[in-house]
């Protein structure tokens, strides 16, 4: 499995869109239904800064990116994949 930070950023007049593809995807995630493969870790909301930021563990880059570009979405996404070098309580 990989990890992936995706940043999604967004105009003021994409809101909306923005909101309901979170609660979407939050909703899945709850419920398990999220395409195999796919597992979302954390979700961070910035929006007065109109920017979430949503950690992954995927199979692959390629498929988190495929899924997410299957909901059409208007504003920007980035995705990088990482590795984890620190995490409080590990050292």
């Amino acid at each position: 499995m990989t990890e992936v930070i995706m940043v999604h950023k967004w105009k003021d007049d994409q809101k909306d869109a923005v909101m309901k593809f979170t609660t979407t995807i939050m909703d899945m995630a709850k419920s398990k239904k999220l395409p195999a493969g796919l597992k979302l870790e954390e979700l961070y909301m910035g929006e007065k800064e109109n920017e979430a930021v949503c950690k992954w563990n995927v199979d692959t880059l390629d498929h988190l990116l495929e899924t997410a570009k299957s909901f059409k979405p208007t504003w920007d996404m980035q995705a990088i994949e990482v590795n984890q070098k620190y995490k409080k309580g590990i050292f």
